[in-house]
């Protein structure tokens, strides 16, 4: 078509001049240059970036908008959003991943053929591995974290000491412009959750190391394959119990995962958040008790299967439990809610401090979290199916047997 040979004049005209260095042997020669229509735009000039690679075409998911991207954690929830923000305007993303290929075979589709380069049997222990992997990226986002201890990583492993080794590696290279790291709201140094206060250490060496870095901060996430509204969910509607720490009183901000990729390619936009810490706190603040609500009335349960535990009752029961996953390989179907360290995580605000960086300052909108489309994979548990509404009053002379069966109440 017209515009494929357009995009391969413009090009073709660009790498006669010498403007263009090859993109070497990360890209492979199934490279496309072509660019294509569109519904999103992202032109290279818009990037506050002083990449001299090689940019094509008016902008889309053909064109090549001048970032090499090396994600860390691309193929985890938030990070395959990530890949997808950067690949459709025409990115090259590189991601590195320890998982098999099939974990990872839905990144490829994301951008245009050879614009995501997969790097497998990843070690973040491995600091060549690393040096590879950013080797020819202007941009490096570290979205690597973990929620549980295991034998094999613990929380210092990956909170602390691999984004020192990032950072450090970072630094040394020379050509990376943006450095993005990915932290939680609620981080402290003094926090008596462990994986927060290793998070908040991780944090503050990213900040010493490379002091251009833009540390970001999000709330709770929610979204299809989210650690957060699946766990309550789970155990309201399959669960005996759904247990609520102190009355769930602690306040916090979630926001929707789609919000969060868009802020990736906002802040590289903006070179004003170079060395700043960027809170993507969601417009409502809830307390952990009200979240239950609104997933309750979504699901239209007839009954709160909820109770209050007392904290120290909740960490005398599961601190064994914490104890036993860091002598032991990770656990099928474990959940992150059955630990101690969760119990000091929901008991304290997770909130944006007054005045910091947020969405307003990339431009961006955010979405409130207990309607619309951020809420659209809770429609889908509810207990009288997603159209046939409230299921209680439809059924009501199905046997007790069948009723209990389909969690009818």
């Amino acid at each position: 078509c017209w515009s494929r040979l357009a995009g391969s004049l413009l090009t073709m005209l660009a790498l006669a001049k010498g403007a263009v260095p090859l993109l070497g042997e990360l890209a492979g020669s199934g490279l496309r240059l072509a660019a294509a229509s569109s519904s999103v735009r992202e032109f290279s000039s818009q990037l506050a970036l002083q990449n001299q690679g090689l940019r094509a075409g008016p902008g889309g998911r053909s064109s090549v908008s001048g970032i090499t991207a090396t994600v860390f954690g691309a193929n985890g929830f938030v990070g395959s959003y990530v890949v997808n923000e950067l690949a459709k305007f025409g990115s090259q993303v590189v991601t590195p991943y320890r998982s098999t290929e099939n974990d990872v075979q839905h990144l490829k589709q994301m951008g245009d053929l050879g614009q995501l380069v997969m790097l497998g049997d990843f070690d973040i222990r491995d600091e060549e591995m690393v040096k590879y992997a950013i080797s020819r990226s202007n941009v490096v986002i570290n979205m690597i974290g973990q929620r549980m201890e295991t034998m094999n990583y613990s929380f210092d492993d990956v909170h602390v000491r691999w984004p020192e080794r990032l950072a450090k590696l970072v630094a040394q290279a020379g050509h990376v412009e943006r450095f993005i790291h990915f932290s939680e709201i609620g981080v402290a140094l003094d926090h008596p959750s462990r994986r927060y206060a290793s998070k908040a250490k991780g944090d503050a060496l990213v900040r010493e190391i490379v002091p251009s870095a833009t540390i970001v901060r999000p709330g709770p996430i929610v979204g299809i394959e989210d650690h957060f509204y699946n766990y309550m969910v789970y155990n309201l509607s399959f669960g005996v119990i759904a247990p609520i720490v102190d009355d769930g009183a602690a306040k916090l901000q979630p926001t929707w995962v789609r919000d969060v990729a868009d802020a990736v390619p906002a802040m590289l936009r903006r070179q004003e958040t170079k060395g700043q810490t960027v809170y993507l706190a969601g417009p409502e603040t809830l307390s952990l008790r009200e979240v239950y609500d609104v997933l309750i009335r979504t699901l239209r349960l007839h009954s709160d299967d909820t109770i209050h535990v007392p904290k120290a009752l909740a960490k005398a029961v599961l601190s064994p439990m914490d104890k036993l996953r860091r002598s032991l390989p990770g656990l099928p179907m474990d959940s992150p809610f059955n630990s101690a360290d969760f119990v000091e995580e929901s008991t304290h605000d997770r909130v944006a401090p007054p005045g910091a960086m947020g969405y307003e300052a990339l431009g961006l909108k955010a979405n409130t979290v207990t309607d619309g489309l951020a809420l659209e994979p809770v429609r889908h548990f509810r207990v009288g199916g997603y159209r046939w509404g409230d299921m209680a009053t439809v059924a009501e002379h199905v046997p007790e047997s069948i009723r209990k069966y389909y969690n009818i109440k």
